[in-house]
């Protein structure tokens, strides 16, 4: 062998190696390109804001199962990966695939599902659920929910991509929901049709807006689901970047998770909050934090990864199931707040005040809780819903709202 031909044959095979090693890193770690790719593509304006029953709501939802069924993923029915569902005078789909670890065996047994909603509110418009309902444009939707549907597939890729070199306990049944804007309507039949198949998963995890990851908080709801949650997010944490957890023990919630936890599956539901964008046509891709999504990510796949070890099973706990859910509503009067869906105490926590808005021009704050108004005690958000859609424009309220243990009084014009 001359020098030359040593040489070469070496620079090769150190390109080689190179090679499979990026190749292999990039199958371990959350690629941000994905991440954005994915997202983008959702919002992208020909899918005219994804809204349920749209002429666009199919092919938003084949787009999904065929980036699915590239990462080795198989339609988890019979008739396909679209698990076609009518509600009234609704038709919409849910996306269903399942990547199959392995033969059935004592050690290996159920399944883990990773879920977000794909659907958004289209043009927006009134009774859409739009924060500008009289603004007619296309609501993108870039954090609700076109970050969880990317985050989900990218931990199911990397949860496959861990199941062809490890032996795991569990399949990974990955869901895409529609018409959950529309009640979680998608979500509903699908645990239905699984309940009746006797396929339920171990565990139902729902990425729900994602993308605005702020000072590493990250809100996890359903830790009193199942009794090992809170070990499994401790541990997870360690092999992760650090996150900051804001956790809350519920199951129930106005979102996917909810309807499976109905269903005595645990439930972990992940989300980085509610912004003044959220429901509006400004909630674009532009805004997203993709490191903060990476984040995310890895540290979902590293707790679904835990629970698909052989032999992990989660045991079911009962929360506290609120006395009545707050329904869709076309109400009069908006005081323009965005809920903390993962406050459990007394009272109506505003996570978000829109500027402009009747609260934001009374002196309410982010974090505020409301506890009273007019003469009527508010003890939870439900109450908060039912005071509300008794209001009318043009009166002017009293509210009373808890601040850093101190209350303040507040007078709002609607």
């Amino acid at each position: 062998m001359t020098l030359k031909s040593f040489i070469t044959g070496a620079v090769m095979a150190f390109i080689t190696v190179l090679f499979l090693s990026c190749s292999g890193q990039k199958n371990r770690q959350p690629d941000i390109r994905n991440l954005e790719e994915t997202l983008t593509h959702l919002c992208a304006p020909g899918y005219g804001g994804r809204e349920a029953g749209s002429g666009q709501d199919s092919i938003v939802a084949l787009s999904i199962a065929r980036q699915m069924a590239d990462y080795g993923f198989e339609p988890l029915f019979a008739g396909g990966p679209l698990h076609k569902f009518r509600v009234r005078d609704l038709e919409s789909y849910n996306v269903v695939m399942v990547f199959r670890t392995g033969k059935r065996s004592a050690e290996h047994s159920g399944s883990v599902m990773l879920g977000a909603h794909y659907d958004h509110l289209g043009m927006g418009g009134p009774g859409s659920g739009s924060l500008k309902p009289d603004t007619l444009a296309i609501h993108p939707g870039a954090d609700d929910n076109a970050s969880g549907v990317a985050a989900v597939m990218e931990t199911a890729r990397l949860l496959a991509g861990r199941a062809r070199r490890d032996k795991l306990g569990k399949d990974i049944i990955f869901a895409a929901f529609g018409a959950e804007e529309k009640g979680t309507l998608g979500s509903a039949k699908l645990a239905d049709t699984l309940a009746q198949l006797e396929m339920l998963p171990s565990l139902m995890i729902n990425l729900d807006m994602v993308g605005r990851l702020r000072d590493s908080v990250l809100q996890v709801s359903g830790t009193g689901t199942f009794e090992q949650a809170d070990s499994l997010l401790t541990a997870s944490m360690e092999a992760t970047a650090p996150l900051v957890l804001k956790t809350s023990p519920g199951g129930y919630g106005p979102s996917d998770h909810s309807v499976f936890y109905r269903h005595r599956v645990p439930v972990l539901f992940f989300t980085t909050g509610a912004h003044t964008d959220y429901h509006t046509p400004f909630d674009t891709p532009d805004k997203i934090n993709y490191d903060g999504m990476a984040a995310i990510v890895a540290y979902v796949t590293s707790i679904a990864r835990e629970v698909c070890r052989e032999g992990f099973q989660p045991v079911y706990g009962e929360t506290a199931q609120p006395e009545s859910s707050p329904e869709r509503a076309a109400f009069k009067v908006s005081l323009g707040v965005i809920p903390d869906f993962t406050y459990e105490g007394e009272g109506f926590c505003a996570g978000t005040i829109i500027k402009g808005r009747p609260s934001d021009k009374a002196g309410m704050q982010n974090g505020d809780v409301v506890v009273q108004i007019n003469d009527r005690p508010v003890k939870d958000i439900n109450e908060y819903m039912d005071i509300l859609g008794e209001l009318e424009a043009g009166q002017r309220i009293r509210i009373i709202v808890r601040r850093n243990e101190t209350l303040h009084h507040l007078v709002v014009q609607l």
